[in-house]
């Protein structure tokens, strides 16, 4: 896995990520990009029987109340993204995608891939704006603040 803050490769176990603080920004606070570069072979492996489960979970759900929410996230789809059409942004336009997965899928990924209570973080992420396959790589970027 490749982290670049600004464009300028970092460690990894300088960025880090908490479900509390992800799109809360400070205020006064600069605003930088960060992008990930994740092995596809890698994330693969490890997300796509998470997604399959939280998928499996959201339609579970919808069946019991009667409601498609997560669903309705997305104007032009009449069933939950495949695992393939989320990774790679064809039938799915990115707000839409990044509208899905940040309500329900991002933790998961920075989860697995960032440590939370890393003691010797610099950056924490605020908000993710693309995920996307591009060759070999998924790649999510974003923006994050720096914390001192």
């Amino acid at each position: 896995m490749q982290v670049f803050i600004n464009e300028q490769e970092t460690d990894f176990h300088h960025i880090s990520y908490d479900e509390y603080y992800f799109e809360k920004y400070i205020e006064g606070k600069e605003i930088s990009q960060f992008e990930i570069r994740i092995p596809i072979k890698d994330f693969n492996e490890k997300m796509k029987p998470k997604y399959e489960e939280l998928r499996d979970e959201l339609i579970e759900d919808d069946e019991k109340v009667g409601e498609n929410f997560a669903l309705e996230l997305f104007e032009t789809l009449t069933e939950y993204p495949s695992y393939d059409e989320i990774l790679i942004d064809t039938k799915v336009n990115m707000a839409e995608k990044m509208g899905f997965m940040n309500t329900f899928f991002i933790s998961q990924i920075f989860k697995e891939y960032l440590n939370e209570k890393n003691p010797i973080y610099y950056w924490i992420i605020r908000g993710v704006f693309y995920f996307n396959q591009i060759g070999d790589y998924i790649i999510i970027k974003g923006n994050v603040q720096r914390i001192d």
